[in-house]
């Protein structure tokens, strides 16, 4: 059988909502979630639209499931797309070592000059290497924007702002809302941070998010706007579940951390 990994987004099953809700242990959503009402008996409609199932922070992460599981089949495939690239990166190094190999051999054969055919292979492999870093950036990018708009709607449906930055996973100190927030930011205005000396305010918030984030890392390529790819790295360690179980887990925490109130109890 394929993995749900693997498979185009259309093949691939959506995993049922109480499936989500028991992989992640999501304790506040095994509760009852009726439709709230108010006190005329009306359905409490939430700020876009939609009827509220349970109070704020049930909704918020009941809306985060339902999103998450629609979104999961194209997010894993963005994943999986992006490990391919990285490793065609490597593939490409090699290819680019072998290139270089060969004009030493015909040097050492007494040809004085790379021929025609070197330069031309040599620009290939070039090509094909940008192409894969540029590949590699667009897809961490997209998959960082999308965690983003999933969990920054959780944030405002739960109002949860101030708990932002105070609730676990962390990496080096941040959370993984925080990181996600940042790269996507990083993403979405890479040409503006790129020219813009020194950064804005709110632009080297996000830009010191990132750097505590991959402190001890090596430098992020060039061709990964707002680090997307080494901060995917991070969060995930190399698997969507272990990406999708630290988004879940901070999400959770938020929504438990918010129902208890200011005083966090």
């Amino acid at each position: 059988m394929t993995d749900a990994t693997t498979q185009q987004p259309f093949d691939a099953p959506i995993t049922p909502y109480d499936d989500v809700v028991d992989a992640y242990d999501l304790t506040i959503l095994k509760e009852v979630g009726d439709w709230s009402q108010d006190d005329t008996g009306d359905i409490v409609m939430t700020k876009d639209g939609d009827p509220q199932h349970g109070d704020i922070t049930y909704n918020g992460l009941f809306r985060l499931v339902q999103m998450w599981r629609y979104s999961e089949p194209h997010l894993r495939h963005l994943f999986a797309t992006l490990y391919s690239t990285l490793t065609q990166r490597t593939v490409l190094d090699e290819a680019l070592n072998a290139v270089g190999e060969r004009a030493h051999e015909d040097m050492m054969r007494g040809q004085a000059m790379p021929s025609g055919a070197f330069g031309a292979a040599f620009h290939d492999v070039l090509d094909r290497q940008a192409a894969a870093a540029f590949g590699a950036g667009i897809y961490a990018g997209s998959l960082m924007l999308m965690l983003s708009a999933i969990l920054l709607r959780l944030r405002d449906d739960i109002q949860g702002k101030e708990q932002w930055t105070a609730v676990g996973p962390f990496f080096n100190g941040h959370s993984v809302g925080a990181i996600i927030e940042a790269g996507a930011n990083g993403f979405r205005h890479a040409d503006e941070w790129a020219k813009t000396h020194p950064p804005k305010a709110q632009q080297k918030r996000s830009q010191d998010i990132i750097e505590g984030a991959l402190h001890g890392r090596p430098q992020p390529v060039e061709g990964s706007p707002g680090a997307c790819v080494e901060l995917l790295a991070v969060l995930s360690g190399g698997s969507f579940e272990g990406l999708a179980t630290n988004v879940f887990t901070f999400a959770h925490n938020l929504t438990v951390k918010c129902r208890q109130g200011p005083s966090g109890y």
